[in-house]
C-alpha cells in the first residue's frame, strides 16, 4: 500500500500548528522528511513517530481536533 505524504504547510494546517514548528522539527531530525526542490515531504509514518515522541504535542493537538483548548489539555487556566 502506498503511504500519505504531506508538504510542510498542508501537515501544518493538519496539525494545527505553525509550519515553522514543522521545519524546525525536521531540521533538528526530530521528523525524518525528504528534500524535493524547495519542498520538505513527510511521510505519514514519520509524523505518526514525531507525534508518539512528543506525547504532549501529541495530545494538544488532539484536543484541537476535539474542540478543546489548550489549557483544558494542560490542566492550566488561560490567563
Amino acid at each position: 500500500m502506498i503511504e500519505r505524504h504531506y508538504k510542510t504547510r498542508e501537515l501544518a494546517e493538519l496539525l494545527g500548528l505553525h509550519p515553522e514548528t514543522i521545519r524546525r522539527a525536521a531540521q533538528r531530525g526530530q521528523l525524518v522528511s525528504v528534500r524535493i526542490g524547495l519542498d520538505r515531504i513527510y511521510a505519514e509514518s514519520a509524523v505518526e513517530r514525531w507525534l508518539d515522541a512528543n506525547r504532549e504535542l501529541g495530545a494538544m493537538v488532539l484536543a484541537g481536533r476535539n474542540g478543546e483548548t489548550r489549557s483544558s489539555v494542560t490542566g492550566r487556566e488561560a490567563r
